[in-house]
């Protein structure tokens, strides 16, 4: 929903305003759900499948760049 990404970002910019501009974030993405063991994006330890979460997800962090 667009009011949840405007918090976000205000949440954001609040971080930024303390941040070095090379430490700053300039682009995100909101998933519609939470990371999970049950999809195959997490391990039982609650570790990121990096390999996963970039097979699946590669297209959001390719239109960061």
């Amino acid at each position: 929903a667009p009011e949840v990404r405007e918090r976000v970002q205000a949440l954001i910019d609040a971080a930024n305003g303390e941040l070095a501009s090379y430490e700053t974030i300039k682009k995100f993405a909101i998933l519609d759900h939470d990371l999970s063991i049950e999809t195959g994006e997490l391990t039982p330890k609650l570790s990121v499948k990096r390999k996963v979460i970039n097979a699946k997800y590669g297209h959001i962090f390719d239109s960061f760049y």
